[in-house]
C-alpha cells in the first residue's frame, strides 16, 4: 500500500468528525497535510470541495465512492504500491483484503426441503386419486 493512503485516511477521519475542528485535531490535520505530497493533497482537496468521498474502498471490483465497476486492469494493479484513482469519481482507491467466499449451504437444509417436497407430492397424489 502506498504510504500516502494511511495519512489520507486519517486526515479524512479528522475532517469528517465535525465542522469545527478542535485545536488538537486541527494541529494533527496540519501535520498530516505537511507529510502528504502536494499533488496528492491538491487532488484530495479538490475532491473534498466537490463533496466527493476522497477515499473509497474497492469491494468485489466496485468502487465504494461511486458504486461503479472498475476496469479489470485497476483490479489487477491493486498489488502494486502505486496510488490508484477511480476513473469515474476520481477518489483514491484502497484495496482491503477480499472477504472469503460465503459458506456452502449445509446439507441438512437441502434434506428438509426434499422432505417437504415429498410431502407436497404425496398430498397432491392423494388428492388426485
Amino acid at each position: 500500500m502506498n504510504a500516502c493512503i494511511p495519512l489520507l485516511q486519517e486526515l479524512q477521519q479528522i475532517e469528517s468528525r465535525s465542522g469545527d475542528v478542535a485545536g488538537e485535531r486541527q494541529q494533527r490535520a496540519a501535520e498530516l497535510r505537511a507529510q502528504i505530497p502536494p499533488p496528492v493533497l491538491a487532488h484530495y482537496n479538490r475532491l473534498v470541495v466537490n463533496r466527493v468521498k476522497p477515499i473509497a474502498e474497492v469491494r468485489h471490483g466496485v468502487c465504494g465512492g461511486c458504486h461503479l465497476k472498475l476496469a479489470a486492469w485497476v483490479r489487477q494493479a491493486a498489488a502494486s504500491d502505486d496510488l490508484h484513482l477511480c476513473e469515474n469519481c476520481g477518489a483514491y482507491l484502497i484495496f482491503p483484503p477480499e472477504d472469503p467466499a460465503p459458506a456452502p449451504v449445509p446439507a441438512r437444509v437441502t434434506r428438509r426441503r426434499a422432505a417437504r417436497l415429498d410431502l407436497i407430492r404425496a398430498a397432491a397424489g392423494a388428492a388426485a386419486s
